[in-house]
């Protein structure tokens, strides 16, 4: 089949036959007709073109928000674990005294092996510090502690960091549930055996506090 062209240029009718790549026109060559297949197979590689590179820059984006994600995840663990450094263990029965009150009522603290332990001893109503002790585990320590009425607390753990930190991040906080009344009573002066790990029939009841309170 063919159809009628008229060229734009000088009015010329001219009759192309279908399937002509390029028509021109027969009087002034005037370009009639151009080849739209080539038009349209171009345009369609260029779509896919487009949508590879916009699927490419989505991947990457995704790639670096999750690299970014990760990086920070882990910033967050390192900054969560402290770093402190780690102190000699003081001598078990190692004691640091807060008052001048003279100490005359006996205490015996018994402990399990496992963990090491800072007691600390306050008074019962001011909660001011009287003194602490540095047990290792599974020793057994006897010493003396000024008459009056206390609360005792306790941390435990493995490695020392010093006083400041005590045993770091894995520091363990526990106090007991009943008050301690060392007194001379005229004829006798009454102490404690104390037992910080768990026994058939153990004498310490104790309950988890929040390490500020320590």
């Amino acid at each position: 089949m063919s159809e009628i062209i008229i060229c734009p240029n000088c009015g010329q009718k001219n009759k192309v036959e279908d399937g002509t790549k390029e028509a021109k026109c027969g009087k002034c060559w005037a370009l009639l007709k151009e080849n739209k297949s080539e038009k349209t197979d171009s345009s369609s590689y260029s779509w896919i073109f487009w949508l590879i590179a916009i699927g490419a820059v989505i991947f990457f984006l995704n790639q670096n928000s999750s690299t970014s994600s990760s990086s920070s995840s882990h910033t967050k663990t390192e900054k969560i674990k402290n770093n402190y450094p780690i102190m000699t263990m003081p001598y078990s029965g190692k004691e640091q005294k807060f008052v001048n009150n003279e100490s005359i009522a006996p205490l015996t603290i018994q402990t399990s092996a496992g963990a090491n332990y800072l007691v600390k001893i306050v008074d019962y109503y001011s909660k001011s510090p009287i003194m602490t002790i540095f047990i290792k585990g599974g020793d057994t320590i006897r010493t003396k502690v000024p008459l009056g009425t206390f609360e005792i607390r306790y941390a435990s753990g493995e490695q020392w960091y010093g006083y400041q930190h005590l045993f770091g991040d894995d520091t363990s906080y526990s106090k007991a549930d009943q008050a301690f009344e060392f007194r001379n009573t005229g004829y006798q002066i009454t102490g404690y055996t104390l037992t910080l790990y768990r026994v058939s029939n153990g004498n310490l009841r104790t309950s988890y506090m929040n390490p500020s309170e320590f």
